[in-house]
């Protein structure tokens, strides 16, 4: 309509992109101004032949990628898969059967979009999973809709894309809305808007080769040669993650989720609770002891706050409410910006304080039922501490799942 054949928009769009035109009016907007006395011009590099990348972010290296593993290894486990065919594989595998990952890897995109560097990713085919990923892997409204990447050698094959001659790498930035042909849209309906619309990613081989070949081997198996893309972040009012620590913060903090992280080489996925290394086994007749029960321990210093509100109910009885908070800063999944955790009650702030990592579930449920020893235990106590062992576990099991503490 306006007599455009192309329309190039840039990747930085926004206030972010501000750096990037300073820079290049420094380096050429003066070029008429800055010759010195002998009427010489100033030696400058060449003029930039295309855009610059959307990938101008930090790149992680190694040494910082296995430190935020280290610091998180009693709440994951980590396989290590060099090889790219075989982990892409592992990818699309689980993208196929409906899981949810999130894959971080080289320069962090600079840019309003997650563009493959810092993504999660899920299969466009289903359309459950708008609602699953903005309720329990985003937390924020369920109607938000969610954006294809797609390779963009069969991108005009599912969207409307005009004519695109013989490029047809429209959208690399995720920056161009279009249709999905119609024929399409029952195929894809987790990345198709409710007016048939679809704002999308066109990935190419020469400039993205991995997101390229990972796309691949999805479009390999399902015959749909796009995967949904949203960005890398699951604390509401967080930016998307940037350092390896908040990656693995992010996918910790998605609760399960997230079915497992890929950061680099290696894939992440979260660790189960183990109750027999916590409670400890023994043999079938009680009399040999096979595993020695682990003895909890916090994440690191703890400071609690604790606040109380009081209600008048009309019979002018109070009903007093005790909140307990805790703020642990060396623990993986703490909140910068919420820094205080709530306690469920009281018990859970009592097992804080005394998980020092010296204390079995023996010494706790004595902490707990502490008793003469000659006092002969009565059916009622007994079952009693049966409950007390079944709350204590319910709660060591949340405070590690929050990794509060570990065993």
């Amino acid at each position: 309509e306006l007599g455009f054949d192309r329309t190039f928009i840039s990747p930085y769009p926004g206030d972010e992109g501000i750096a990037v035109g300073c820079c290049a009016f420094g380096l050429y907007g003066e070029s008429n101004n800055n010759k010195d006395d002998s009427d010489k011009e100033v030696p400058r590099p060449s003029v930039w032949t295309k855009p610059l990348p959307a990938y101008l972010g930090p790149d992680p290296s190694e040494q910082t990628m296995k430190a935020a593993i280290d610091a998180a290894s009693p709440w994951i486990e980590v396989d290590i898969v060099r090889d790219n065919e075989r982990r892409f594989e592992i990818m699309a595998q689980e993208i196929e059967s409906g899981g949810v990952i999130a894959w971080y890897h080289g320069r962090s995109e600079v840019g309003p979009r997650a563009l493959g560097h810092r993504s999660i990713l899920a299969d466009p085919r289903k359309s459950a999973l708008v609602r699953f990923i903005n309720q329990h892997v985003k937390f924020r409204e369920s109607f938000r809709p969610f954006a294809p990447s797609v390779l963009a050698e069969e991108a005009a094959k599912w969207f409307d894309l005009g004519e695109v001659g013989n490029d047809p790498n429209i959208s690399p930035y995720m920056s161009m809305t279009t249709y999905v042909k119609e024929s399409k849209r029952g195929q894809i309906p987790s990345v198709t808007h409710v007016d048939g619309s679809s704002r999308l990613q066109t990935v190419t081989k020469e400039a993205e080769p991995l997101y390229h070949q990972m796309i691949s081997a999805f479009f390999k198996r399902t015959g749909v040669p796009m995967v949904l893309n949203t960005s890398f972040n699951t604390l509401p009012g967080e930016p998307i993650v940037e350092s390896p620590r908040e990656a693995i913060r992010s996918f910790l903090s998605s609760m399960g989720s997230i079915e497992f992280l890929v950061m680099g080489d290696y894939v992440i996925k979260r660790k189960t609770p183990d109750l027999q290394r916590l409670l400890g086994a023994a043999s079938r007749d009680g009399n040999e002891v096979l595993k020695e029960p682990a003895c909890p321990i916090r994440s690191g210093p703890a400071t609690f706050e604790s606040s109380f509100s009081v209600d008048r109910g009309e019979t002018d009885d109070a009903t007093v409410a005790t909140i307990t908070k805790v703020r642990m800063t060396d623990r993986p999944m703490h909140n910068e910006r919420n820094e205080w955790f709530a306690l469920l009650d009281e018990l859970e702030g009592e097992l804080l304080a005394i998980l020092d990592g010296t204390v079995t579930m023996n010494d706790i449920m004595a902490h707990f039922t502490s008793m003469p020893e000659d006092e002969e235990i009565s059916k009622e106590q007994l079952d009693e501490s049966q409950v007390l062992l079944q709350n204590i576990v319910r709660r060591l099991v949340r405070l590690y799942e929050y990794t509060l503490i570990s065993w």
